[in-house]
């Protein structure tokens, strides 16, 4: 057995015991809280090896994809999803499929490329036999993904993995960038409103619960796209969005088309100019553009900076730039006003370059 768990979404170490378990001639399971996030979960598991074995020896899920209670709202909401966010075109992948039986029904509705595997070797006969679907036999970790996928279906999985945080990003690199993914999990925060079976939830299998909440802290990678619960199951799609990478990506797009517009204003400047403004954007501009080749002068008010050179380019004060006819490129964007103003007011006859 496995001691202290740690947290399966934040990794904290430490836990609070909420309530023990015990199931005959099998173990007893821990239900605790994490001390850091609050994250409940079983924290006194087997590995996940265990349970792959266990899911292959045992499973009980050949005949059918998800309890009837869950069945009628995932169906609901599956449909309603796809039919707004999936292209009939999308590849699509099942994680732990069972039989394909959802599979099955998507490819009903059009969707052509379906893909699956399951951990239990009956899944994949009777998924052929029953619906002519090929899957694979693999669980997560063993699963090699050799195409990037539209939409990714996690149903009733969360709950039985022992890593999460990191199967969810082993299963994100599977995932286009905008891709969807849909979870569908037993509704921790609500098991309480709706049960008749006590304890009926802790059951042998289930050693991770998950609220609305949970799967906003484990998912930061990914934007919650639509949400619905039953009080029994939490339905949920979720964007890969990489936002960082997509943000600077058009950061840089952006910038190109404006470093374009500053290449003409050089060009237009001149063979031999003076710039003012020895800041990090000179620096950038000296190795990038053709500036190096025009520039016989940096101007800048650091009486740090000075007297010193860029390379053998000398910067001088703007009083020293009274003795210079050449024109004047202001490199700056923060102060461009300020020191045209200032040009102007001390009476320079310079031509006067902005970007």
């Amino acid at each position: 057995m496995t001691k202290n768990r740690p947290c399966p979404i934040c990794n904290y170490k430490k836990s609070s015991i909420l309530f023990s378990q015990k199931f005959t001639n099998h173990f007893s399971h821990d239900i605790a809280s994490c001390n850091s996030c609050g994250f409940v979960f079983v924290r006194n598991t087997p590995s996940q090896r265990f349970y792959h074995q266990y899911y292959t020896k045992m499973s009980k899920y050949e005949g059918i994809r998800v309890h009837e209670a869950h069945e009628k709202i995932t169906n609901s909401f599956i449909d309603s999803f796809t039919k707004k966010y999936i292209k009939f075109s999308a590849q699509i992948l099942d994680v732990g499929c069972a039989t394909g039986k959802f599979l099955f029904r998507l490819k009903n509705k059009g969707y052509k490329h379906v893909f699956g595997f399951d951990p239990a070797p009956l899944c994949k006969k009777i998924a052929f036999e029953k619906y002519g679907l090929r899957i694979n036999i693999a669980d997560i970790d063993s699963f090699k993904s050799i195409k990037k996928y539209d939409f990714i279906i996690l149903s009733q999985i969360l709950e039985h993995l022992h890593v999460v945080d990191k199967s969810i990003d082993k299963i994100s690199t599977w995932l286009r960038d905008n891709g969807f993914l849909y979870i569908g999990v037993p509704d921790a925060g609500k098991f309480y409103k709706s049960f008749d079976e006590p304890f009926g939830e802790f059951s042998t299998e289930h050693i991770n619960f998950f609220s609305q909440s949970s799967l906003i802290r484990l998912l930061k990678n990914f934007r919650c796209v639509a949400s619905i619960s039953n009080h029994q199951v939490i339905c949920s799609a979720w964007q890969k969005t990489s936002e960082e990478i997509i943000s600077i990506k058009k950061y840089i797009e952006l910038s190109e088309k404006k470093m374009g517009a500053i290449r003409k204003v050089i060009n237009k400047a001149g063979n031999k100019i003076i710039v003012w403004g020895a800041g990090a954007l000179t620096q950038r501009l000296l190795q990038s553009t053709d500036l190096k080749k025009k520039v016989i002068k940096l101007v800048d008010m650091n009486t740090k900076l000075i007297g010193k050179n860029y390379g053998d380019i000398a910067i001088i004060s703007p009083k020293e730039l009274y003795s210079y006819s050449e024109p004047v490129l202001i490199s700056s964007f923060k102060f461009r006003d300020e020191i045209k103003k200032y040009i102007s007011d001390n009476g320079y006859k310079n031509k006067v370059f902005t970007f």
